[in-house]
């Protein structure tokens, strides 16, 4: 029986030095590029279409789109937000939505959990705008998340997946609808079941 498929290859054509925005400073980095390849046996054969390219900072882990190489601090006052920041809050802002009901404590909950996941402050105002913001674009997570599949590292699409959890059990427990947007998020965001399963149980076992 001949096996055939696809699957994502990462390489790394390129590194070097460059400042990064969330160590403030001058970093080493590698530029990712995350390419298809047509699989026989198992084994990548034929390139096909790039899914996309980032930049990794070896210090802090953090990802961001390759234009992050021309940052001039002295000329931007703003840092370049984190790709997994963004997939952070997107995921976090639709697990809430879920049931339909935003509030005040269930925002407040979740400005803690990406104080406490993201490492960053976000105010509940901020936070709150934001939540309306999806709400009236009907935004697609979905495709979202896709979008930022080949802009995010295994550290990042984690990250996006505990913040997703923590908000689903805010209320001590998780409801099937949100166990399934949880294996959505996942899969969105390219991870396999496998993957999903292990980050979900190591969040699930108990503290000793």
């Amino acid at each position: 029986m001949i096996i055939f498929g696809t699957r994502g290859i990462t390489t790394t054509p390129q590194r070097g030095d460059f400042h990064c925005p969330s160590c403030a400073g001058k970093q080493h980095y590698a530029l990712k590029r995350v390419r298809r390849f047509f699989t026989l046996y198992f084994i990548p054969l034929i390139p096909l279409d790039k899914l996309g390219e980032y930049v990794e900072c070896l210090s802090c882990k953090d990802t961001y789109k390759p234009g992050v190489l021309d940052y001039d601090p002295a000329h931007n006052a703003l840092a370049l937000e984190a790709e997994y920041h963004r997939a952070v809050k997107s995921v976090m802002i639709h697990m809430l939505l879920a049931d339909g009901v935003v509030d005040d404590a269930e925002v407040k909950t979740a400005a803690n959990i990406y104080r406490s996941v993201a490492g960053r402050e976000i105010d509940e105002s901020t936070l709150r705008d934001e939540i309306d913001a999806a709400q009236s674009s009907a935004e697609d997570l979905g495709a979202t998340l896709r979008a930022l599949q080949g802009g995010l590292n295994n550290e990042g699409k984690e990250l996006a997946l505990k913040a997703a959890f923590y908000v689903a059990m805010a209320d001590g427990e998780t409801q099937p609808q949100e166990q399934t947007l949880l294996a959505e998020v996942g899969a969105n965001l390219g991870m396999s079941e496998a993957h999903i399963h292990g980050v979900i149980s190591s969040l699930q076992s108990p503290v000793n």
